[in-house]
């Protein structure tokens, strides 16, 4: 459009002109742009900083003037020629007249009057003023006075015959209006208005630049005296003001007034003022453009013409050159502004497009490669990887986070070292990479994926930190598992969970995943209400005691009977209801339900100890022991007839604070029992400072006690380990009756497994323990 105009009108001045309002428009931009960050703090103190030197310039000026007419009026009181004038005055009255209206012309003053050695009128500049005449105005030096209702700033000098006489022959007055101190001058050049008052009732204006009706107004209104701002409302227009004294000891003060729009200005205020200000400097610039000779009209096409390629994003390196400093100079600069540009582009598209730790392509320029591949691929395989570090939080947390990121740039440079063909490497997000495989070379994706894992085998070396790394990786394939960019991103997502599920190196998505991923998160949302509908259920599985072959306690297990879905496994909702913090309501459920139970037992005449399972998060709840012992009185249960079990890993995450919960516990009287022993890491010195009561020997040691030989020694020494250490043992998982009876060899205190019953009901569990009673007794009277 631009460049179409600067056609039409081939000129210089148009062409100068246009080039001018393109630079005006980007300073105006910018100077907005750095106005609107302006604050509105200094605005008060700014306005009586202001005022104060507005003041101090008023006084200045009223003290010059007094200055100049009381100087004046000595000098005149002392010519020889004036002293003779007024000597005769009686006699000759029209040359002292004469002579006085010279001299008050001379010093621009607007009256004068002669008053004889009795203070009697010789003669006035105006008749009227003698009329009016009702005070003495002989004493020396400048004063305000009011005549005919006027106030005008006085001077007077006394005339003496003999000048070493002390005897006053005469005196020569002179008055300037108040109205020419208190001009538009005034204003101009303090920019508020200006007001010379002596405060009372009703204040007595001398001079002021108000307008007449603000004027008027402003004379029975209130004002403070104090050096401060204060607003004041002057008819339908609010001012704010300063008093300020015309000296120290005058009863006079000076009154600057600003509009209260212009002493807040808004921010379309300071527009306007700005745009006036580069409209002005816009006119010097563009005389001082018609004044440059037509060599430069080429010159500034040219840079029109880049400036033009720059603004649609083609950069140009053919810049004119001028002898003229100012073609130069803007030459240089719009050279500047480009490489900028291309400089700021380039810091923008690596912040935007890769990741600044690493190097590598970030997740924006992931996807948007994913997307181009997929669009280029011609319905050819695309294997897509997502990736992340096995434990990195740990690794964070007990090294720190610089030993972190250091180890995610080795990472980084490791993945570089594998290469299979068209190879694309980013890092997704905090330890999670993404890769990108359009040509396999006949590789299959378990291929590759094992081999990226397999790159994580030799361990790191972080200035003498050797940190060994496992990675987990997902795999997706088009156009098979997704045809879009986002849904391949998806199904890798859920293939690395499963293989981190399953501890896996790496998995391939099917179908079946996401099913299973998608249920497992509707389960979530869905547990809450499937507690408050009963749709949970404590299933009970007997612990024999191996000695006396009794039943004395039972565990709780927890089933989910859902209506759609029907029986769920708890390995299908337990895990995702500790990740997000639900499994604090199943266990406060299962404890309620349990000891609920234990009483109607109890009842019964079974004196039965129950057994509950809690999770790392509720060893960690300090709200658990509260809760727990509300139960028990609520139940009138004693605290030894419940066990609480948990988990060796549960302990080993945090065993400072898991060993204070489970004393807190202790205390209280409740059974602990470390659950699944032996598949942990905890060690003889953690051992011996939990406060449990019982091991759980896992029933992966005992589901094959009867025939490995093996097994038969770690729980021998599991056994012979808490007997030493005062603790009673329960093997789990017992199947069959030659494990039974290796239990009861090594003196292991309960065993538990299907060998004795399944998990049951409540009801079925009541049969089950009849029936175990009345065989009991058979096999007694036998």
């Amino acid at each position: 459009m631009i460049k179409a105009f600067v056609s039409r009108h081939n000129t210089l001045r148009t062409r100068l002109l246009l080039l001018f309002l393109f630079l005006v428009a980007v300073i105006l931009a910018v100077t907005l742009f750095v106005v609107r960050q302006a604050t509105y703090d200094h605005s008060n103190q700014q306005l009586l900083n202001h005022s104060q030197t507005s003041a101090s310039v008023i006084r200045d000026k009223i003290d010059n003037q007094s200055e100049l007419l009381e100087t004046a009026l000595t000098d005149i009181a002392k010519n020889f020629s004036v002293i003779r004038l007024i000597a005769g005055a009686k006699e000759d009255t029209a040359s002292l007249a004469s002579a006085m209206l010279n001299y008050q012309q001379r010093l621009d003053t607007d009256f004068y009057i002669v008053l004889d050695e009795n203070q009697a009128p010789l003669i006035a500049s105006d008749s009227i003023l003698l009329s009016e005449l009702n005070q003495s105005l002989g004493q020396e030096g400048t004063r305000w006075v009011q005549i005919n209702n006027q106030h005008y700033l006085v001077g007077a000098s006394p005339v003496k015959f003999v000048q070493t006489s002390r005897k006053i022959n005469g005196w020569i007055i002179m008055g300037v209006h108040a109205s020419r101190i208190f001009n538009q001058e005034l204003i101009e050049l303090t920019g508020l208005q200006v007001t010379l008052l002596k405060p009372g009732k009703t204040h007595l204006v001398l001079g002021s630049t108000l307008p007449e009706p603000q004027l008027s107004a402003l004379t029975t209104q209130s004002v403070l005296l104090d050096a401060s701002l204060h607003p004041i409302s002057l008819l339908d227009k609010n001012y704010i003001y300063d008093m300020v004294s015309l000296s120290d000891e005058s009863i006079y003060y000076i009154m600057l007034a600003t509009p209260e729009e212009d002493a807040y200005l808004s921010y379309y205020d300071l527009l306007g003022q700005l745009i006036l200000v580069l409209f002005i400097a816009a006119l010097i610039a563009l005389v001082a453009a018609m004044m440059l000779s037509n060599s430069i009209t080429n010159p500034i096409l040219k840079l029109v013409k880049a400036t033009n390629q720059i603004r649609q994003g083609e950069y140009t390196k053919d810049f004119p050159a001028c002898s003229t400093k100012e073609v130069d100079s803007l030459t240089f600069a719009i050279k500047s502004m480009q490489d900028g540009i291309v400089e700021r582009e380039e810091q923008i598209q690596e912040l935007a497009y890769f990741d600044k730790l690493t190097c590598l392509p970030n997740r924006n320029q992931f996807s948007e490669q994913l997307t181009k591949s997929i669009a280029n691929s011609d319905k050819e395989r695309i294997m897509v990887a997502m990736m992340d570090v096995d434990r990195f939080k740990d690794i964070n947390d007990t090294v720190g986070h610089h030993t972190g990121d250091r180890l995610l740039q080795l990472i980084a440079d490791r993945l570089r070292t594998y290469s299979v063909g068209n190879d694309f490497y980013a890092r997704i997000g905090g330890d999670e990479f993404g890769l990108i495989f359009t040509e396999t070379n006949g590789h299959s994706p378990q291929i590759i994926a094992s081999e990226i894992a397999e790159l994580f085998d030799k361990p790191f070396n972080l200035d003498g930190l050797v940190l060994d790394v496992a990675v987990s990786i997902g795999v997706a394939l088009y156009p098979f598992d997704a045809d879009d960019a986002q849904g391949l991103m998806q199904r890798a997502d859920i293939a690395l969970y499963s293989c981190k599920d399953h501890h896996d190196s790496y998995a391939i998505y099917k179908p079946e995943l996401n099913k299973h991923s998608v249920q497992r998160l509707n389960l979530m949302s869905e547990l809450k209400e499937a507690l408050a509908a009963g749709q949970l259920e404590l299933y009970y599985q007997p612990k024999l005691s191996v000695a006396s072959n009794q039943i004395e306690s039972v565990e709780c297990l927890i089933r989910w009977i859902h209506p759609v879905h029907g029986f769920i496994p708890p390995d299908d909702f337990i895990g995702l209801a500790e990740q997000t913090g639900a499994i604090r309501y199943v266990t406060h459920w299962g404890l309620r339900e349990a000891l609920m139970q234990q009483r109607k037992w109890c009842q019964a005449g079974h004196d039965l100890n129950m057994a509950v399972n809690i999770s790392a998060l509720d060893l960690v709840d300090m709200k658990l022991p509260a809760y727990v012992s509300e139960l028990l009185s609520e139940f009138n249960v004693e605290p030894e007839k419940l066990t609480l079990e948990v988990t060796e890993s549960a302990i080993m995450g945090d065993p400072e604070s898991a060993i204070k919960a489970l004393n807190t516990l202790r205390r209280m009287g409740i059974v602990l029992s470390i659950d699944d022993f032996g598949t942990g890491f905890s060690s003889m010195a953690q051992l011996k400072k939990m406060p449990v009561d019982e091991l759980k020997i896992d029933k992966a040691f005992v589901l094959d006690l009867a025939t490995n030989q093996e097994d038969k020694v770690m729980v021998k020494t599991l056994v012979a380990l808490a007997h030493n250490l005062g603790l009673k043992t329960v093997a789990e998982g017992v199947e069959d009756e030659e494990a039974l009876n290796y239990l009861q060899q090594i003196n292991c205190t309960k065993a538990q497994g299907y060998h004795l019953s399944r998990p049951l009901p409540a009801a079925q569990f009541d049969e089950w323990h009849t029936e175990f009673l009345q065989q009991k007794g058979q096999d007694k009277i036998a």
